[in-house]
């Protein structure tokens, strides 16, 4: 995959992205709050909107914690995507969440500190380190076989905002059999989990539905 050239402005919206949105707000989050899976919450396995009646509860009072932790399901990296889901994958290829990361990573100390003042957030240390801009920048951030993975050669499949940061953790939907795949992953990701991280000072002219056709050319299989 070919690294193109990355803008001071789409280096600053990066940047944002991730300094806006603390743990508890971004969905993904919450799973890595509780420790809980998907499945605790979610009717689906990978997430999505439809909630059980723990995850209800969980919604309108965050001090009720599921006890079930649900059925584990695991991140696997976009690697294993393309493998079923090739054309969907070379079109991701080209947006700008195939290279979330390298935003932080090419952003200079300055402009990242100034942004950090503007949003109202202490950045500790790089971009590219920092929890809080981190979160945004890759998949499954400190999720079971998130980010970061333990085989480091696996590290490029994760430092992207890849397939599974917005249709959640794949291994299940990948184990299922072929009839049932469909209801192990989230098919149809909405509107909110993309404002989980681009919310209104991240991306003050945030469109959903442009964004979506721009990020999602092909439609899923």
């Amino acid at each position: 995959m070919k690294l193109r050239a990355i803008g001071l402005g789409a280096l600053v919206a990066g940047v944002l992205v991730g300094l806006v949105v603390s743990q508890s707000q971004a969905l993904p989050g919450y799973a890595k709050k509780t420790g809980a899976a998907c499945a605790s919450c979610h009717k689906n396995v990978a997430g999505g909107p439809e909630l059980t009646a723990a995850g209800e509860a969980y919604k309108a009072d965050d001090t009720k914690v599921p006890e079930d932790k649900g059925t584990a399901n695991e991140y696997l990296g976009a690697n294993k995507c393309k493998m079923c889901h090739n054309k969907q994958y070379k079109a991701w290829a080209e947006t700008k969440h195939a290279h979330a990361f390298a935003t932080l990573e090419k952003v200079d100390d300055k402009t990242a500190a100034e942004w950090a003042k503007k949003m109202g957030v202490e950045l500790k240390g790089k971009a590219s380190e920092s929890p809080a801009c981190i979160q945004c920048h890759v998949t499954g951030d400190g999720l079971p076989g998130g980010y970061p993975p333990a085989d480091a050669e696996a590290m490029a499949n994760f430092t992207v905002v890849g397939c599974e940061q917005c249709h959640g953790p794949g291994s299940a939907h990948k184990a299922a059999a072929k009839d049932e795949k469909k209801s192990m992953i989230n098919v149809m990701p909405g509107e909110t989990l993309c404002k989980s991280c681009h919310t209104a000072a991240a991306s003050p002219d945030f469109n959903y539905a442009e964004r979506k056709a721009k990020v999602h050319p092909v439609p899923t299989e």
